[in-house]
């Protein structure tokens, strides 16, 4: 056959979020079977997915799960740098987590 054809295909999607599994070029990853997929997501690093035989999560929700668990991770960089001083005793920094990204600004009173 040539032209368009309809094929059947396993495309991996989180079961947290609905993000789906694509190449470094955005593009969903096609499968031939469940297994397959399967087994993708078990031998190779798969950016951070994680298949545990009920469920496939991807990196962010990971991440998110994590800080939720363990509290946020931020740098030296983050803790001691772009501090700006603002009117009445206060200073404010932008962090960013380094495990999920997540972007907060740390108020300080120095009064």
């Amino acid at each position: 056959m040539r032209g368009f054809v309809t094929e059947r295909h396993v495309v991996v999607y989180c079961e947290v979020c609905g993000d789906v599994f694509a190449d470094s070029a955005g593009e969903s990853i096609c499968f031939d079977s469940v297994t397959q997929a399967i087994t993708y997501l078990a031998t190779r690093a798969a950016g951070g997915w994680l298949y545990d035989h009920t469920r496939v999560v991807c990196d962010g929700c990971r991440a998110v799960a994590w800080c939720a668990t363990h509290g946020h991770t931020f740098s030296e960089a983050d803790m001691s740098g772009r501090a700006a001083w603002w009117p009445l005793g206060r200073t404010i920094r932008p962090r960013t987590c380094g495990v999920c990204g997540i972007a907060e600004t740390e108020i300080e009173d120095l009064s």
